[in-house]
């Protein structure tokens, strides 16, 4: 798209990546529980972290990430092109019955956000000013409604849906268990 480039990365144990930086900020997802040492800047941290753990970096950062478990882990990166148009910015809704939103952080760039969805639960029809990148935690079926189309299909973790600024949109669950998705507003 315009706003984002999105890449999946698995990280076997004992990879490791070098210090580096990207012209672009990122929103980083972490698709299933590991071990990590993440340096961001001067900052340097080895931790657990369980699926659905968010981190941002910014452009020109230096950063890298290892694997200092013993089990695989994949990674959902949501790249912000610096040369998009940026989005307007809008106050977040009420969560409708059955959804529930739980922000993780909110900055100039993005706005990544965990949703649960009950079983059944609808989305009203709406819209943003700003691009959304959902990225599913847990498996579940859903129904996206993008304009005049919709569609009904099985999501695993890691697949993306984009939904692109001022076209109406919503998800629903079509899923008999509740599942999570995290959603992204790119500003």
């Amino acid at each position: 798209t315009e706003s984002v480039m999105v890449a999946r990365l698995r990280m076997a144990p004992g990879a490791r990546e070098t210090v580096h930086t990207h012209p672009f900020s990122a929103v980083v997802v972490q698709l299933d529980p590991g071990e990590v040492e993440m340096r961001i800047g001067r900052r340097r941290e080895t931790t657990k972290r369980d699926a659905g753990h968010v981190e941002f970096i910014a452009a020109e950062m230096p950063h890298a990430a290892a694997n200092t478990g013993a089990a695989s882990f994949d990674l959902v990166t949501i790249a912000i092109k610096p040369d998009r148009k940026p989005g307007g910015t809008q106050a977040p809704s009420e969560a409708p019955t059955g959804i529930t939103r739980q922000p993780v952080l909110e900055n100039a760039h993005a706005r990544p956000t965990r949703v649960r969805f009950a079983p059944d639960a609808p989305e009203p029809v709406h819209m943003h000013s700003y691009d959304l990148v959902l990225v599913q935690l847990t498996a579940g079926r859903l129904e996206v409604l993008l304009g005049p189309a919709t569609s009904v299909n099985d999501y695993a973790p890691g697949d993306v849906i984009f939904l692109p600024r001022n076209v109406p949109h919503a998800v629903s669950s079509r899923h008999p268990e509740p599942f999570e998705v995290l959603s992204v507003g790119v500003k």
